[in-house]
């Protein structure tokens, strides 16, 4: 949804109570909690529209003791959420931000709620190991709901939204954030926030300068997910000197595949908010077998394609023909070869093997897998077939002889299945500022700056987010609550503030 630019910064307001930074999921929850709880509320995002890295998501939320889990006869609580989720990775997660996978764990179910009592339709919920028990909530039809149903309730409590705006710094007093400083055409404009600043900014993938800073080649190579989320809130916060975390930590590069040349049916649903309350009870009463149909275009595109594939024999070749990796242990260095370009390559022994239950070439848990004859099918731009190995290169734009050793050294025999082109790319970075269970951003020695308040991606503080649901969960929580505790604050409670906790629905 795109709002018009101002025509100057001095059409923006001199003084608010909050100011929110970004315009995403996690920035479009913090605006409207605050504004429920009656605040003016300035939001301002540096793209021409809103939607961030949120409106780019599969956009499911796992949570605890939700509404939809009651219905389908699950018991379910916070405590357990938060164990499950430490055992995606337990050396990784050991230690990383506890109080924040509590709060997390704690608030998500008050979160799902709210968003439904937004408008907001969801599906579930379905099973992801290792949660003991189904906890994925499914948005419907897709993630722009969320974006749609925020937005409206946003321009209901009359939150001033601004696109393409540029905050140049933040604005101190005190050693107090007081408000942001805009940056534009016909010059800069201080807005002060009475109550406090909400980063929301999103993480720092499409920032190619701190990608090589902080990430590893691979990584830093790595196509983003979303070129837009530029980190401009981790830059921000240091300024004032803020402490970050985790600044090295993002899961993959993973390999996607070229999205197709039309958009697939659930993206081009409509999200008038009849619908999508028709489509969930739809969703809802069906089998998951009635639902695969519908989701073959997101397993096809969105989801990575299994390792088992490599395991089992299939090779990833560069743009070359050329192997460069064993891909049993990484295919991440896929975006350091030529154009970060790659092809998956078997032969039809694999593609057969691959073509039935149990082996899926790519998932989305508790609801749909989609095999090799859905790719043959569903996207045939993807899928090359070949007599040899000659003419399978002849097909891809490949080296002949480069692909002829390739196929020789993995032993596969043809006829030979190429599918590709895919490439490496990077779904979000983990590193963050450093906050508290509130939300405040903290220093480098550990207090809070004040004023100055980080949610989503750019304040996650060090915890870890592994598996599905998690990120937007998060992004949608810590936004809810945090303009739910900002809201609470006067300037002159300074007292009260150090024993603020974060609010409850």
């Amino acid at each position: 949804m795109a709002f018009p630019l101002p025509h100057s910064v001095s059409a923006l307001p001199a003084e608010v109570d909050i100011v929110v930074l970004g315009g995403g999921g996690s920035g479009l929850a913090a605006a409207v909690a605050a504004g429920q709880r009656g605040v003016d509320v300035l939001l301002l995002e540096s793209q021409p529209h809103l939607g961030g890295t949120t409106a780019l998501s599969v956009g499911s939320i796992t949570a605890a003791g939700t509404r939809l889990q009651r219905r389908a006869g699950v018991m379910d609580s916070a405590e357990a959420l938060a164990e499950d989720m430490w055992k995606f990775d337990l050396n990784l997660l050991a230690g990383d931000s506890p109080e924040l996978r509590t709060l997390l764990a704690t608030e998500a179910a008050s979160t799902v709620a709210w968003l439904e009592d937004l408008g907001v339709a969801f599906s579930g919920p379905y099973p992801e190991p290792p949660h003991r028990v189904p906890r994925m909530h499914n948005v419907i039809p897709n993630s722009k709901t969320y974006i749609v149903r925020l937005t409206e309730a946003a321009e209901r409590l009359g939150v001033a939204i601004a696109c393409g705006v540029d905050v140049s710094e933040l604005v101190q007093e005190r050693e107090k954030v007081v408000g942001v400083r805009v940056r534009w055409a016909d010059g800069t404009h201080c807005v002060r926030a009475r109550k406090g600043v909400v980063l929301a900014t999103g993480d720092f993938s499409g920032n190619a300068e701190m990608r090589h800073t902080y990430l590893s080649p691979a990584a830093a190579a790595a196509r983003p997910i979303n070129e837009t989320a530029n980190g401009d809130g981790h830059r921000l916060g240091e300024s004032v000197g803020a402490q970050t975390r985790a600044m090295e930590v993002t899961f993959g590069p993973q390999l996607r595949f070229s999205p197709p040349a039309s958009t697939g049916l659930i993206d081009r649903l409509p999200t008038w908010r009849w619908l999508c309350k028709l489509e969930a009870a739809v969703v809802r009463a069906l089998p998951p077998s009635a639902l695969r149909p519908f989701v073959k275009s997101l397993l096809i595109t969105h989801m990575s394609p299994s390792g088992a594939l490599f395991a089992e024999g299939a090779v990833l070749v560069n743009r070359l023909g050329e192997r460069f990796c064993e891909e049993k242990s990484s295919v991440a260095e896929l975006s350091t070869q030529p154009e970060g370009e790659g092809w998956i390559i078997m032969d039809t022994r694999i593609a057969t093997l691959f073509s039935r239950a149990p082996n899926a070439i790519s998932t989305a848990p508790g609801i749909a897998f989609a095999y090799f004859d859905d790719y043959r099918r569903g996207r045939p731009d993807l899928v090359h077939e070949a007599a040899t190995s000659e003419e399978l290169a002849r097909d891809c734009h490949l080296d002949a002889a480069a692909l002829e050793e390739s196929v020789r050294s993995a032993g596969l025999v043809a006829p030979l299945v190429a599918i590709g082109p895919c490439y490496s790319t990077l779904t979000v970075t983990e590193g963050a500022l450093a906050v508290d269970a509130s939300l405040r951003v903290l220093d480098t020695e550990g207090n809070p700056v004040e004023g100055l308040y980080a949610v989503g991606a750019v304040g996650q503080g060090g915890m870890m987010l592994l598996g599905h649901g998690h990120h937007i969960g998060w992004a949608m929580t810590s936004g809810r609550v945090a303009g739910e505790t900002v809201a609470r604050r006067f300037w002159a409670g300074s007292a009260s503030a150090v024993n603020d906790q974060p609010a409850r629905p």
